[in-house]
C-alpha cells in the first residue's frame, strides 16, 4: 500500500516546482541580464534588473561615454548589461552595458564558426600582417595570407606597415575561423569561401540525409568537432555526439579518428553539412516507459552536481540522465548539495517523476531513506 501511494502520488506539482527553481534568477559574474533604465546622470546610470536594488553601471564606463551617448539612455528603456560584479558581499551590483553588447558580438561570431555561414564586413584599419574589420564592438583581424581580394591595394612602397592600406573602406565576404573570446581574437578568412568551392558543392550534392558516412575528425572545438567527409568539412555538434548530456566533446571523439557518421543535415544554399554520432544508436528514451515507472527505486550514479541539486544517470541505462532536486536529497536539512552526494556516488533513488516525452526523469534519494527508515521502526516495533 505505501509502495502504491508513492508511485500514485501527483507528480505534476513536483514537476513545475523544478522548473519554477531552474527559472529563478541568481545574477552572478558574467550573466547577461536585461533590465530597464532607472537613471541617467553626468556620473552615474542604474538599470532595474530585478535584484533588491538597482545595479550601477560601471564608474569608468559612464565617464569614458560621450554626451551623446548618455543622451541615448533614457528612463524605462529596455537594455542589456553584463553583471561584473554580483554584489554578494553586500555591495551595489556592478554591470556594464558596453560588455554585454561586446558579449553578444562573441556569441553571433561563435555562430557564424558553427554554422560557417559568412558575413559581409568592411575595413577599417591595418597592420603588416593584414586587415582589421569592425564585426559590432568587436575589432576582427583578417591575415594577410587570408586575402583574395588584393585588386585595390595601394602601390608597394616598401613600408611593409601600410602595404594593405588600399583596402581600407572596402567591403570583403568573410568566414570566421577563429573565436577565442579570453584572448580577445576574432581571426576572419575571406580565403576560405573560394577554397574548394566547386568541390564542396559537388560532394555535398552526392550526400543524402539519413545514410552513414566514415569521415576523420579534423578539430575539436567547445561545441562539437568538425569531420572531414570526402573533403568536406561537417559539424558534429556536442548535442549530437551521444544521448546522454556532453560538456566535453574529447569524452567521445579524438583529432584523427576515423567514425561513422550519420548525415543530419545538407544546405546546398548555405553549404552546410550537419553530423550525428547518437543517431547510430536507438534513442533510449524511446524505452524507457517500458522498463521503468514512478515510484520504482533503481540504482543511479551521480554524474554532476549543482547548487539545486545533482544530475544522476540510471547504472542500467547510462543515456537516460535525470535532476535529483535539492529537497529530494535528504530529510535533514542540508548546507551543500556535496555533503550530501558526489561525482561517481552509486545510490538508491526512487523514480517521482518519469517524462520521457520530453525527456525527463527525475528522482529522490530522501523517499528511499524515508522507507528505510519506516521499515527499521517497523521491525523494532516487531520485535519490541
Amino acid at each position: 500500500m505505501k509502495e502504491a501511494a508513492r508511485s500514485g502520488r501527483n507528480t505534476d506539482p513536483m514537476a513545475a516546482l523544478l522548473e519554477a527553481y531552474l527559472n529563478v534568477s541568481q545574477f552572478q559574474r558574467g550573466d547577461i541580464v536585461e533590465g530597464q533604465i532607472a537613471d541617467v546622470g553626468p556620473k552615474a546610470i542604474l538599470v532595474d534588473i530585478g535584484g533588491k536594488s538597482d545595479a550601477a553601471v560601471l564608474p569608468r564606463e559612464v565617464e569614458q561615454m560621450s554626451k551623446t551617448e548618455r543622451e541615448a539612455l533614457r528612463p524605462g528603456q529596455t537594455v542589456k548589461v553584463y553583471v561584473v560584479d554580483d554584489g554578494r558581499d553586500g555591495d551595489t551590483v556592478l554591470v556594464s552595458l558596453s560588455r554585454a553588447k561586446q558579449e553578444e558580438d562573441w556569441d553571433r561570431a561563435q555562430k557564424l564558426l558553427e554554422s560557417q555561414e559568412s558575413v559581409s564586413l568592411t575595413v577599417v584599419d591595418t597592420n603588416k600582417g593584414g586587415l582589421i574589420v569592425r564585426f559590432g564592438q568587436l575589432r576582427g583581424f583578417v591575415p594577410g595570407s587570408q586575402v583574395v581580394h588584393r585588386q585595390k591595394l595601394a602601390v608597394a612602397s616598401g613600408d611593409p606597415e601600410h602595404r594593405w592600406d588600399g583596402m581600407i573602406g572596402e567591403t570583403m565576404q568573410l568566414h570566421v575561423i577563429e573565436v577565442t573570446p579570453e584572448r580577445n581574437r576574432l581571426i576572419l578568412s575571406e580565403r576560405r569561401g573560394f577554397r574548394s568551392r566547386d568541390l564542396k558543392r559537388k560532394v555535398l550534392s552526392q550526400l543524402k540525409v539519413g545514410s552513414v558516412e566514415k569521415g576523420i575528425v579534423r578539430n575539436i572545438v567547445p561545441f562539437g568537432a568538425f569531420v572531414n567527409i570526402h573533403g568536406v568539412d561537417g559539424l558534429l555538434h556536442v548535442s549530437e555526439l551521444a544521448w546522454r548530456r556532453i560538456t566535453n566533446p574529447a569524452e567521445i571523439v579524438q583529432v584523427g579518428q576515423e567514425i561513422e557518421v550519420y548525415i543530419l543535415e545538407v544546405d546546398l544554399e548555405q553549404e552546410r553539412l550537419g553530423l550525428s554520432l547518437k543517431r547510430l544508436s536507438p534513442d533510449p528514451w524511446q524505452s524507457v516507459a517500458e522498463q521503468y515507472h514512478e515510484g520504482q527505486v533503481v540504482e543511479v550514479r551521480i554524474v554532476s552536481v549543482t547548487s539545486y541539486g545533482a544530475f544522476a544517470t540510471l547504472v542500467d541505462v547510462p543515456n537516460i540522465e535525470g535532476l535529483i532536486h535539492v529537497s529530494e536529497l535528504s530529510r535533514d536539512p542540508i548546507s551543500h548539495v556535496r555533503d550530501v552526494v558526489r561525482v561517481g556516488d552509486r545510490r538508491k533513488a526512487r523514480i517521482i517523476s518519469l517524462r520521457p516525452a520530453d525527456r525527463r526523469i527525475a528522482f529522490s534519494l530522501k523517499d528511499v531513506e524515508e522507507a528505510a527508515a519506516q521499515e527499521q521502526t517497523a521491525e523494532v516495533s516487531a520485535e519490541a
